[in-house]
């Protein structure tokens, strides 16, 4: 061994010096997610500082009032990868693609009944608009996020949402071929804009496109209308469509909450994260939560109502039941919703 191989030994020189004092050998999530994030540093983007890209990530997001946070110590719960995401979510299709040609089989849309159809119609179809939301907000999330950590955690959340999209599109077209008089496909886009009982949860998206900062985006995305969207139109419509017989949306509805929980795993953990660098960043969470709270209790009516059904539960009980998940959510991480 060389004079110079002797000493670096000595000195216990790591391979992975990126990590600084790790202490051990990094993980196959942590060797694939570490710092590869190519927007930070003086001038993000390798153009000039005031081309418009640069400003808006000065402005809207190395601006943001979270401080003294070590952003590429943050780690998901899930540990997830391009590659471990890519098989569980083969699984989960692959179950999905089973139920829908066994039920295909058996006659199922053919056989649905008024019930059915009209929560299907009314509450379910038009959830494609949710998902798309949600699509774009999360991407938005990833954009922006300062750390790959965070990123990569977003940026799954965009491809599940996507998945949903498909899923409920292919449904819809289903729905449209068995029953081509009851506006599947056809009637969605005028629901979302025009019913008034849709507009609070549509406006409520439109407001979240236009938070920019990213720890409001962030805030607003996952602790606003994302969660209280997905404990509405799958947690809550599994168990309605269940109630009325329509099993095969119920377990696409059930096989879908295992995306939104992941979600919920690492938008938890990042708040601790951010909170325990530094408490005054609850406060600045708090904040942006107050300015929505009265948005998402709007939007959870809303929703609550859209769902009720003869057979199943009425409004009330819906919203106690959202309410409650979604103030346990907040409350875990020291949030309250005023």
């Amino acid at each position: 061994m060389s004079e110079k191989a002797t000493k670096a030994r000595k000195r216990g020189l790591k391979t992975w010096s990126a990590f600084g004092n790790l202490g051990r050998r990094p993980t196959e999530y942590e060797i694939l997610t570490h710092n590869m994030n190519h927007t930070t540093g003086e001038v993000p983007l390798e153009m000039g500082p005031d081309v418009h890209g640069n400003v808006w990530l000065r402005e809207h997001r190395d601006s943001m009032p979270l401080n003294n946070v070590d952003w590429d110590a943050f780690r998901d719960p899930d540990a997830m990868i391009y590659g471990t995401y890519v098989a569980s979510q083969d699984d989960q299709e692959t179950y999905v693609e089973y139920l829908l040609e066994q039920f295909d089989s058996e006659g199922y849309d053919e056989g649905l009944n008024e019930e059915q159809l009209s929560l299907l119609r009314t509450a379910i179809t038009p959830t494609r608009y949710v998902a798309h939301s949600q699509q774009m907000l999360s991407a938005y999330v990833q954009q922006l996020a300062v750390s790959s950590y965070v990123a990569n955690c977003a940026a799954f959340q965009t491809a599940d949402q996507l998945r949903r999209v498909q899923l409920l599109a292919y449904r819809t077209t289903q729905l449209k071929l068995a029953h081509p008089d009851r506006g599947f496909a056809t009637g969605e886009k005028a629901d979302w804009t025009e019913n008034p009982q849709w507009q609070p949860i549509r406006e409520a998206f439109e407001w979240a496109l236009v938070e920019f900062d990213w720890d409001r985006a962030f805030v607003v995305t996952n602790l606003v209308v994302k969660p209280i969207a997905d404990q509405l139109f799958l947690a809550q419509a599994s168990r309605q469509l269940s109630a009325c017989g329509a099993r095969l949306d119920s377990l696409i509805a059930e096989n879908l909450l295992n995306d939104s929980e992941r979600s919920v795993r690492w938008t938890t953990a990042l708040v601790k994260h951010l909170t325990e660098a530094d408490p005054a960043n609850l406060e600045v969470l708090q904040g942006h939560l107050n300015d929505w709270v009265d948005r998402g209790d709007e939007m959870l009516r809303a929703g609550a109502a859209l769902l009720a059904t003869l057979s199943g539960r009425k409004s009330d009980a819906i919203e106690a039941d959202v309410r409650s998940t979604w103030h346990g959510m907040l409350e875990s991480v020291g949030l309250r919703a005023q």
